[in-house]
């Protein structure tokens, strides 16, 4: 065998070494003089890599032609590479002008998703999708539709599980009157929607409204750890009746019984005890309506006592009685003999230190766009092995992998779900050194600086190994994602510190999870 022909099949022997030690451990280079070159396998990130789109195939969840059940019809579409694929599918579904098998949403008019933020939200594992104002042009029972097709077709992927739908930034009802909440709806077959729509709109027809007990599939936001922002939760809550002060209350009951799910969110107050009269309403001239809640002056030293700044504590409420309670422009809030006419949010990512201001004293849903929140998973170090950690982050970023990579970079923060871990960067990695990450098919591309390999080459062969799943886990546990590739300036360099071969592509490794 000539000595071109042994290069190549060391190579493929390093390539096929590397990818069985994907599902064990990272060969570990004892006499660094005996390897060879890498095939070469260079990249250069491009400045609109970020921005780039990708045809996927997703499931539309359509009115059929003749029985108006919903049915599927498959559509390539182009979805962002940093992006959830549920806005692009939705804008998609919302267009769609009818088929052989299937037909509009609204044939007469094209159905949008309200301008600006937020138009479609994903925290945890629900999605709230906020439609334009001529959404109110449909009869309830083609709204009903809406709904069902919107919740099944963003269900598809598995991580979204409810969806509340939002016209104009307000719940528009379910009956003729516009009082009854749909509350977060969950894929519905078609042989259950008859019975769903009959016990939604019917229940406000009945008499004695204020006594009519009924349990609803609930949104709630509740307080992340250290006043970041807020984070989502859907459940069931029991209401006595329904009543607007029912529901705010039992809504704020639910909020001060605390997360059952969520990790690291702060022990809630007992908002209820706080109030210093029952929360009131008043119906506007446009037919929206306001809530109105006092809380004792001793609120805000509760709210501190709580872990929990104000501003913090207003968006969650807010988020949470808009989101649910039918036609509800906003609430006006009082603690105290103050009025709440703005905030200064303090630790919140985007935004911190900026006023805003409430128009007419009135606290919208989407004043508080920016404090909503949503958990992404790092691995950092736990030891030998490598540690799971959910942190709480803008939901607009949650898909962006350069962000995720730059807050492994940040290392462990109180926020997190688990404490006690350690940084998997190298001490001493200069602050830029994540040049990108682009995406090919199901493979991330990782391109870092060489600024970051003076700080790399002091690791020992354990600590390389860790630095290395660190990053690999963490791009693959998002979505899309299988291989991890990575680049130095766009070439693959043979190792970081001598002991890790780098060349080829990395597959996640569960074994090195505690």
């Amino acid at each position: 065998m000539n000595r071109r022909k042994l290069t190549r099949f060391l190579c493929l022997l390093a390539s096929l070494s590397l990818l069985s030690g994907c599902t064990g451990s990272v060969p570990l280079r004892e006499d660094v003089s005996l390897t060879l070159p890498p095939v070469e396998n260079s990249y250069t990130l491009t400045e609109d890599s970020q921005s780039r789109e990708y045809a996927e195939t997703v499931a539309l969840y359509l009115p059929a032609i003749g029985n108006n059940q919903l049915i599927t019809v498959p559509e390539r579409i182009l979805v962002p590479a940093d992006k959830h694929p549920a806005e692009a599918t939705v804008n998609r579904l919302l267009s769609y002008p009818g088929g052989e098998t299937a037909h509009a949403l609204f044939p007469e008019a094209v159905l949008r998703l309200q301008e600006g933020k937020p138009a479609l939200e994903i925290s945890g594992d629900t999605a709230t999708v906020n439609l334009g104002s001529n959404a109110s042009l449909l009869s309830k029972q083609d709204l009903f539709t809406l709904r069902r097709s919107l919740t099944n077709t963003l269900v598809q992927w598995g991580d979204i599980r409810y969806v509340n739908v939002l016209v104009a930034g307000m719940e528009p009802g379910v009956d003729q009157a516009g009082l009854t909440p749909a509350g977060s709806m969950q894929m519905t077959r078609n042989e259950d929607a008859p019975a769903l729509w009959d016990s939604l709109s019917t229940r406000s027809s009945l008499e004695g409204m204020e006594y009519q007990r009924f349990s609803s599939v609930c949104t709630l936001f509740f307080p992340a750890g250290y006043g970041r922002g807020i984070l989502a939760e859907a459940r069931t809550v029991s209401f006595p009746g329904q009543s607007y002060r029912q529901m705010a209350t039992s809504l704020l009951e639910a909020l001060s019984a605390g997360p059952q799910v969520l990790r690291q969110s702060p022990v809630m107050p007992d908002l209820i005890s706080l109030l210093a009269e029952p929360p009131a309403v008043e119906e506007g001239d446009d037919g929206t309506y306001v809530l109105s809640l006092r809380f004792l002056d001793v609120a805000n030293d509760t709210f501190v006592q709580a872990g929990v700044p104000r501003s913090v504590m207003l968006a969650a409420i807010t988020y949470t009685l808009t989101t649910y309670i039918p036609r509800l422009a906003g609430i006006r809030v009082r603690i105290g003999n103050e009025q709440i006419e703005g905030i200064v949010p303090g630790a919140i990512y985007e935004g911190a230190g900026d006023a805003i201001i409430f128009s007419d004293g009135l606290l919208r849903r989407a004043d508080f766009s920016s404090f909503l929140l949503t958990d992404c998973t790092l691995y950092f170090s736990g030891g030998d092995t490598l540690t799971a950690v959910h942190r709480p982050i803008p939901c607009s970023m949650a898909y962006d992998r350069s962000y995720l990579l730059e807050q492994l970079a940040l290392g462990p923060q109180a926020y997190d779900s688990v404490q006690g871990t350690e940084a998997v960067f190298p001490q001493g990695t200069p602050a830029g050194s994540i040049l990108g990450v682009d995406k090919d098919g199901e493979t991330a591309l990782v391109n870092l600086s060489s600024s970051l390999l003076p700080a790399a080459a002091g690791l020992d062969p354990q600590k390389e190994r860790l630095f290395v799943y660190s990053l690999v886990n963490t791009l693959c546990d998002t979505r899309g994602i299988r291989k991890v590739r990575i680049y130095v300036d766009g070439t693959q360099p043979e190792s970081f510190a001598g002991a890790v071969w780098l060349p080829g592509e990395f597959l996640k490794n569960p074994e090195m999870i505690r």
